[in-house]
């Protein structure tokens, strides 16, 4: 092929590549609950950082995402054995979460996570599924959360 002809591949806006993993559920969530701005996103990163809690470090609290992500911390040191999905989701996770490396940042968006209405919210304060979401929206969050770290 003549390199002349060929084009150059053109490279994507790097926000929007990760936030892309959020549609189109994010512009539903802020449709249907008239949400401002970038709460939405927010909301299902707070929501991913907590599912990722979950699936690596079940017994850790919420507050421990920030040393999962630096690859430091008592939580993380005494970790189980991982399979290499679940350091493929880890390291996914480090790019989609960069900003909640960050101690403060983290516990700022914990903070206005826990100021959502509880109907917006799957997970609890604590970091547990709470059974009163629907099975629905549970499903489809979990299903979002899980393709986004693969």
């Amino acid at each position: 092929m003549n390199a002349l002809l060929s084009t150059a591949p053109v490279a994507r806006p790097v926000l929007a590549s990760l936030m892309s993993w959020q549609e189109p559920l994010a512009t539903r969530l802020r449709f249907r609950h008239a949400l401002p701005g970038m709460v939405a996103n927010r909301l299902l990163n707070v929501e991913l950082g907590l599912y990722l809690l979950a699936e690596l470090l079940p017994m850790a609290p919420p507050q421990a995402l920030p040393d999962l992500l630096n690859g430091l911390g008592a939580a993380y040191k005494q970790r189980p054995i991982w399979s290499p999905r679940q350091h493929r989701a880890l390291n996914r996770a480090r790019a989609l979460l960069a900003p909640y490396q960050n101690h403060v940042a983290w516990f700022r968006a914990l903070d206005k996570y826990a100021t959502l209405a509880p109907d917006l919210r799957v997970f609890s304060l604590n970091g547990n599924l709470r059974p009163e979401a629907s099975s629905y929206v549970l499903r489809e969050r979990l299903l979002l959360f899980s393709k986004a770290l693969a």
